[in-house]
C-alpha cells in the first residue's frame, strides 16, 4: 500500500490494520493507580484514542477500553500519604483499601477517577474496565484454570527468558490471604485440579504476612475475591478474556526480553490467543528524567492539567511523534511555545494550508470546531497585557483584531488570560515579568549617545492623540531616522519604562503608562 508521506502516523496505521479484515478492532490501554497517575500514562491513553478515532474515521469498527487495575496489590506508599496510617495496607489489593477521601469505595477507585477526570478533560473517554470486575464476575475464572493447569509450561517460559529456576511447587497465582488480606505474601505451592494450597510467609521484600496456610478454591465470584494471576501472566490473559486486538507499551516493557516478550510466549504456548498488535511509545520526561509520582519526582496528570488547557495538553501529546520522548518542563518558555504551535495548527486547520498540521490540530482540539478560524491572542502577548494595571484587556484585543470580538473569542481570552495569569506567577522567566518601574531603572546607565538623543526627540513628538498602532509607527519612523540601530532604539524605550531591554508592543505600553508620564521619563534619561 502507498501511504501520503505527509500522512499522520495513527492515520497510516489504520489503513493498515484495516488490510485485517476483523469484524473488529478491541484497542484497549491500562493502568495500576497506586497513587496519583503521572501524566507520562496520559499519553498511552491518548495513544490508544488516537488509534481508536483513526480507525473509526476509515470505517473500520473500533472499540477503545482502558483497564483499571484496581486489584493489584498496594506495592509501594506515595510520598503524599503517611506511612503510620497507610503501611498497614501494603500487599493488599487497592479495591479492597480504603479510599484516602470520603466519596470513593477504595483507594483504588479514588486515584482511577482523578485520572479519569484529567483523560476525559483532555477529550478521551475510553469505557472503563474495572480489574476488580473482571475477576468477580468471574470472566478471569477459565483462564486461571487454564494457567495453574499449565504451571508447567510457564515455569518453562521465566526459565528461558530469565534463567530463572522455578520447583514444581510453584504456581502462577496470588492468592489473597484470608487471615491478613494481604496478596504479596502468599505462595501457592499446590494446585489440585479444584483448590490450591498457600502460605502467607511472614517474610516479604517491602511486607510480612501472616503465617497463615490455607486451602481453598482460585476462583472469584460476586462474593469472594480468590486473588490474581501474577502480572506477567496476567497481561496476556487479560487480552484473551476481554478479546483485544491493539495495545502499545512503554518502551519498558517493550524491549526485549522484557514483559511483552514474555506475553508473547504466554500467548503461543499457554492461552492460543493471537498477539494484539503492538507498538512502542517514548517516556514523558521532565528535564529529561522519567516522571514517578510514587516517588515525587515530577507531575502528576492532574497538576499538569491545571496548568494547561486541555486542547494544548493533548497536542502536546498528539503532535510528538510516538517514539519520540516527550520532554516537558512548564517553566521558561515551553507554554508559551506550544499555544504558538496550537495557533499554527489551527491556521493549517482553517485555510488549509498544511495536510499534517491541520490534521493535528483536528485530533487535539477537545472543543467542537466551528467553521471559521477564531481570533486567537498571542499567549505572549496575553502574557504582557495582564500585568498592565487598569488595562482594558478586551478592547486591546479588540484593537489589534481589528474588529468586535465573538462570544467564542471572548471565551478564548479569557481562557488565555487565566492561564497566562497562572504561568507568570508560577513558572515564567523573571525576564518576561514586566511592570513600569516607578522609579528610573538603574539599567538606564548602559544607554549610548544616539538612544538618549532617541529619546529626547520623543519627548517633542509624542501626543495624546495617538492610538497604540500610531504610536508605534512614530517610533519606528523616528528611530530609522535616526544615527543608531532601530532595535536599540525601542530597547531605550524599554529600559526606560521597564528596566528590561524588550517587552510588548512600545507604542501600545506607552498608551497603557500614560503618554504625559513617559514624555516625562523619556526627557529624564536623555539629561542623563
Amino acid at each position: 500500500m502507498v501511504y501520503n508521506s505527509n500522512m499522520f502516523w495513527a492515520d497510516k496505521l489504520a489503513l493498515e490494520l484495516k488490510e485485517r479484515k476483523l469484524a473488529q478492532e478491541w484497542v484497549d490501554d491500562m493502568k495500576t493507580p497506586s497513587g496519583r497517575i503521572h501524566v507520562g500514562s496520559l499519553r498511552g491513553v491518548v495513544i490508544h484514542d488516537l488509534i481508536h478515532q483513526a480507525l473509526t474515521d476509515v470505517g473500520v469498527k473500533s472499540k477503545y477500553t482502558y483497564v483499571i487495575e484496581d486489584q493489584d496489590p498496594l506495592d509501594k506508599l506515595p510520598h503524599y500519604l503517611d506511612e503510620k496510617t497507610w503501611s498497614k495496607h501494603l500487599g493488599k489489593p487497592l479495591f479492597k483499601i480504603p479510599s484516602p477521601q470520603e466519596g470513593y469505595s477504595s483507594y483504588g477507585e479514588y486515584f482511577a477517577k482523578e485520572f479519569e477526570a484529567v483523560f476525559n478533560k483532555v477529550g478521551s473517554y475510553p469505557e472503563i474496565i474495572w480489574g476488580r470486575n473482571l475477576y468477580l464476575s468471574g470472566r478471569m475464572n477459565d483462564v486461571v484454570k487454564e494457567c495453574l493447569d499449565k504451571a508447567d509450561l510457564i515455569r518453562g517460559i521465566y526459565n528461558e527468558m530469565y534463567s530463572k529456576k522455578l520447583g514444581t511447587d510453584w504456581y502462577p497465582f496470588n492468592a489473597i490471604c484470608s487471615c491478613c488480606g494481604k496478596m504479596v505474601t502468599t505462595v501457592v505451592t499446590n494446585w489440585n485440579g479444584k483448590e490450591i494450597t498457600f502460605e502467607c510467609r511472614k517474610e516479604g521484600s517491602y511486607t510480612s504476612g501472616c503465617g497463615n496456610v490455607e486451602t481453598k478454591t482460585p476462583f472469584s465470584d460476586n462474593e469472594h475475591f480468590a486473588g490474581k494471576l501474577p502480572w506477567k501472566v496476567e497481561w496476556p490473559a487479560k487480552w484473551k478474556v476481554i478479546g483485544i486486538t491493539v495495545e502499545g507499551a512503554g518502551k519498558d516493557h517493550m524491549v526485549k526480553g522484557g514483559s511483552h516478550d514474555f506475553a508473547k510466549l504466554m500467548c503461543e504456548r499457554v492461552l492460543d490467543y493471537p498477539v494484539p498488535y503492538s507498538f512502542i511509545y517514548e517516556f514523558f520526561l521532565l528535564k529529561g528524567k522519567k516522571m514517578s509520582s510514587s516517588k515525587g519526582r515530577g507531575s502528576s496528570a492532574k497538576e499538569v492539567a491545571a496548568v494547561v488547557p486541555p486542547s494544548l495538553l493533548r497536542l502536546l501529546m498528539v503532535r510528538t511523534k510516538i517514539k519520540r520522548p516527550i520532554d516537558f518542563d512548564p517553566a521558561g518558555m515551553t507554554i508559551p511555545d506550544l499555544y504558538d504551535e496550537y495557533d499554527r495548527c489551527a491556521l493549517a486547520y482553517y485555510d488549509k494550508s498544511d495536510e499534517y498540521l491541520a490534521r493535528i490540530f483536528e485530533l487535539s482540539h477537545v472543543e467542537k470546531l466551528g467553521s471559521k478560524l477564531p481570533y486567537y491572542p498571542r499567549f505572549r502577548d496575553v502574557a504582557t497585557y495582564v500585568q498592565i494595571p487598569n488595562l482594558d484587556l478586551v478592547g486591546r484585543f479588540r484593537e489589534l483584531k481589528g474588529s468586535k470580538l465573538t462570544e467564542l473569542e471572548l471565551e478564548i481570552l479569557n481562557e488565555r488570560v487565566e492561564y497566562a495569569r497562572l504561568w507568570l506567577k508560577e513558572y515564567a522567566p523573571l525576564k518576561f515579568v514586566f511592570a513600569y518601574q516607578e522609579e528610573i531603572p538603574y539599567e538606564v546607565t548602559t544607554l549610548n549617545k544616539d538612544q538618549k538623543e532617541f529619546l529626547a526627540q520623543m519627548v517633542n513628538k509624542l501626543s495624546t492623540n495617538l492610538n497604540g498602532e500610531e504610536l508605534q509607527t512614530l517610533l519606528y519612523e523616528v528611530a530609522k531616522a535616526g544615527n543608531g540601530p532601530v532595535s536599540k532604539a525601542f530597547g531605550a524605550v524599554y529600559i526606560s519604562l521597564l528596566g528590561k531591554s524588550f517587552g510588548p508592543r512600545a507604542g501600545y505600553l506607552m498608551l497603557d503608562i500614560g503618554i504625559y508620564k513617559v514624555k516625562q521619563r523619556f526627557a529624564q534619561v536623555s539629561r542623563q
